[in-house]
């Protein structure tokens, strides 16, 4: 048997995804400063600006009125996921036409495995050119590839040169790469991780793959230190997975609408909460991580509110989601039990004289596909084993046999025990 053969492996990452999608579907957008939101309220946010807004200072996950000071001449588009879906599910098909091994990321990014079918399009470079002509050609649109021999550094390589970049990271070239590069450019390295490492005196990748592995262990135990280790130096064995393309997500969601009309603010928490525990428990079972959450508010007139929000990292813990929805859902309930309420900065009187809530809903959408990596967090990690354990121990007895002692005995359960799957 001969040596194994050297991997090949693509990261490409759409450039500015839905502001680009909005652009090549509408001429009028193109060369402007856009930014896809929900609105232009103080409380919608920027799921992702174009190059020509971000030049001028606004950013994704900035509030829509934040970005309109910034630029006053910024373009407020409506998302449409419907139209992002449809187009990433199309690129996808493209890449398959180049390997059959083909994971996807996110809406805007997947890993290709080209290592058998590299030499049959003239190389990687020669591939990478051809598919970011092809996704040029048919749908007015750019993207960014990285390739190298690991999932890890292909993705930092996509990244180096943005937009439309074409970048090869080569075993030779990595350590000059990783040198000077901060912590936490690499692929797992949130704000948290970033902050407790910072504290260790580890401020880029080199500083990482340098740092005594024996004090790794000692912090973050043995696994997670090992892999920190390996993330420092560039090393990643994970394989690109296919089956993360069994479902195409656009979001996790529950709704409910409440046996009666409910003035209680306490109660439609309460029923808040319970949704968020739905939606993380399918996101982890589906394999997903969301960085927005979403939440909608039908009151007794089936007037409504709707709000979102970027938590600034990826969730899948139902009490995280539900912390954040907290931050958004005081606006809808501040007038309770008032005949009026805050609605777009201003009182509304309220049809029959009477405020109440008879539908609550909750989202968890800009998803991304998790590879179940391991927390490099003592405390996280024991969080995520407690809801795998709890979430094994539902999947066996029944819907909420564990649940938070918080809402063991709420109204929803009293009256209508399982939360009917919304898909």
């Amino acid at each position: 048997m001969g040596p194994e053969r050297k991997r090949i492996i693509v990261h490409i990452d759409m450039n500015s995804y839905f502001a680009s999608v909005e652009q090549a579907s509408d001429p009028k957008l193109r060369g402007k400063p856009i930014a896809v939101g929900g609105g232009i309220g103080k409380r919608t946010v920027v799921a992702t600006a174009s190059y020509e807004a971000r030049a001028l200072g606004v950013k994704t996950g900035m509030s829509t009125w934040e970005a309109l000071k910034i630029c006053p001449k910024l373009i407020v588009v409506a998302g449409d996921m419907e139209k992002y879906s449809y187009t990433s599910r199309e690129i996808i098909k493209i890449f398959r036409k180049y390997t059959d091994c083909v994971e996807v990321f996110s809406i805007d990014e997947a890993f290709l495995d080209i290592t058998g079918t590299a030499d049959r399009f003239g190389g990687a470079k020669a591939l990478c050119t051809a598919i970011k002509d092809e996704i040029k050609e048919m749908f007015r649109l750019t993207c960014s590839a990285g390739i190298a021999s690991n999932k890890l550094v292909a993705k930092l390589a996509s990244s180096l040169q943005k937009p439309d970049g074409l970048v090869e990271v080569t075993e030779d070239e990595l350590p000059q790469i990783l040198e000077f590069l901060p912590i936490e450019e690499l692929c797992g390295v949130g704000r948290k991780l970033k902050k407790h490492l910072n504290a260790m005196g580890i401020m880029t990748c080199s500083d990482l793959g340098r740092y005594p592995l024996h004090k790794l262990i000692k912090r973050f135990g043995k696994v997670c230190g090992i892999h920190l280790s390996n993330m420092g130096k560039g090393i990643d064995h994970s394989p690109v997975d296919p089956k993360n393309n069994i479902r195409d997500a656009k979001s996790v969601s529950h709704s409910y609408t409440l046996p009666r009309n409910e003035t209680d603010p306490e109660e439609v928490k309460n029923y808040l909460l319970q949704l968020c525990e739905q939606v993380g428990r399918r996101a982890r079972k589906d394999g997903y991580k969301g960085r927005v959450v979403r939440i909608f508010i039908r009151y007794g007139d089936f007037s409504g509110f709707g709000r979102q929000k970027n938590t600034g990292e990826y969730v899948d813990d139902g009490l995280e989601i539900y912390k954040h929805c907290l931050t958004i859902l005081t606006p809808a309930l501040r007038a309770f039990p008032s005949p009026s309420k805050m609605e777009r900065g201003r009182r509304v009187e309220r049809a029959g004289g009477e405020d109440s809530v008879r539908l609550v809903g909750v989202a968890l959408t800009s998803l991304i596909k998790d590879t179940d990596q391991v927390s490099f967090i003592e405390a996280e990690e024991d969080k995520k084993k407690v809801l795998h354990t709890v979430d094994k121990i539902n999947d066996r007895y029944g819907e909420f046999t564990v649940t938070r002692a918080s809402i063991m005995h709420n109204k929803l359960q009293q009256k209508t025990g399982m939360i009917p799957r919304v898909n």
